[in-house]
């Protein structure tokens, strides 16, 4: 900020201009006109050029800061179900792209009744994870001067929004992929033991693309995925999770069976607000437009494919601690009043990656819809 110097010419012009005020205005007399206007000009002509001395750098940082919290709050908001996964915390990330998180080895060996004396004497071997997580950045979109101008809705925001959704929706997907193919080692996919078949009636499947009949999803799969996790030991009350699709929903919670009502009444409202809706068996519903596309094989296709005709669905199932997000950097660029593009220039980048915390993938599942 530039040093501001007193300038008694300007002082005295302002203290003229409060003393024409307050005598022609307010009939106030000379004398006390002036004993209000010394003191009063003073302190205006300070506030004034304080305020344009200052006015350019907080409207540019104040401007940045609120696109920087309206991204990292429509990720929350259209992805709820990572509110649900552990975050492994900023201490962790190291210049906001890579995480860094020391682990410990294994514990020592437990003998009952040791009868050799001395034991050994064995060493812990820590090691390390470290990965590098995803970078998502918006194209530059264009805003020309005349649209900022001349429409009767704020264009730029209505642009700007748009483009932080379809971010939202691709780091969303791209969580969904890191939480089933490791980014850490050899990449090592989630076991196909980990995927159980629904096992309902049959179904015509409702997703573009499908032909054919599947199996209906049932509350007994809720039932036998409980029945998994805890065969692995990787079960939490209150840390379980389910993120199901439309489809799946429909199926395993009519709208006209009293027992839904009661699945719902469960759920807290600051519960609801978190994206889950319903609470069964000891899972937290959540649900999402689409989660897995999958081949009759079990395979994970990309998302934005193509549904061939054989093709299903699956849901995400997961224990909160044993899935990990990191947030790295969150950025808003901008370069207003380009004098080659006669506009604004605006683009967006957020560092976001997770995985699965162990290595055979113990506190993850997939639902997948079967073919009938």
């Amino acid at each position: 900020m530039k040093n501001l110097k007193f300038k008694p010419l300007n002082y005295l012009f302002n203290v003229a201009v409060l003393m024409a005020v307050l005598t022609v205005v307010f009939s106030v007399s000379t004398s006390t006109a002036l004993a209000i206007s010394i003191p009063m000009a003073f302190a205006t002509g300070t506030l004034l050029s304080f305020l344009k001395s200052t006015n350019f750098a907080l409207r540019e940082g104040l401007q940045v800061e609120i696109w920087d919290n309206t991204i990292q709050e429509k990720l929350r908001e259209d992805n709820t179900f990572l509110q649900h996964v552990a975050d492994v915390g900023s201490h962790n990330i190291i210049n906001g792209s890579i995480v860094h998180l020391p682990q410990a080895g294994e514990p020592s060996n437990v003998v009952k009744n040791r009868q050799t004396l001395p034991a050994t004497v064995k060493q812990r071997k820590d090691s390390e994870v470290l990965y590098k997580i995803d970078e998502y950045t918006t194209d530059p979109v264009h805003i020309k001067h005349a649209d900022t101008v001349e429409l009767s809705y704020d264009k730029r925001r209505s642009i700007l929004d748009q483009d932080i959704a379809g971010l939202s929706d691709q780091v969303a997907e791209g969580m969904l992929t890191n939480f089933i193919v490791s980014p850490v080692g050899d990449n090592k996919a989630l076991p196909e033991t980990n995927i159980l078949l629904t096992a309902g009636a049959e179904v015509t499947p409702t997703f573009e693309g499908a032909t054919g009949k599947r199996k209906a999803y049932a509350l007994t799969d809720l039932q036998r995925m409980r029945n998994f996790f805890l065969k692995q030991k990787a079960w939490n009350e209150g840390q379980m999770y389910a993120l199901l699709t439309p489809e799946a929903i429909t199926q395993m919670f009519p709208a006209d069976s009293p027992i839904t009502a009661t699945y719902m009444q469960a759920t807290s409202e600051a519960e609801r607000r978190a994206g889950i809706i319903y609470k069964v068996q000891g899972w937290n519903i959540l649900v999402r437009g689409s989660v897995y596309l999958m081949g009759a094989d079990k395979s994970f296709k990309a998302f934005g494919s193509v549904a061939d005709a054989t093709d299903t669905e699956g849901c995400l199932f997961w224990n909160k601690n044993m899935l990990e997000k990191a947030i790295g950097t969150t950025e808003a660029f901008e370069r207003l009043g380009d004098p080659t593009w006669y506009g604004d220039i605006y683009s967006f980048l957020v560092r976001m990656g997770g995985r699965a915390r162990r290595k055979n993938y113990e506190g993850v599942g997939v639902l997948m819809q079967a073919n009938a």
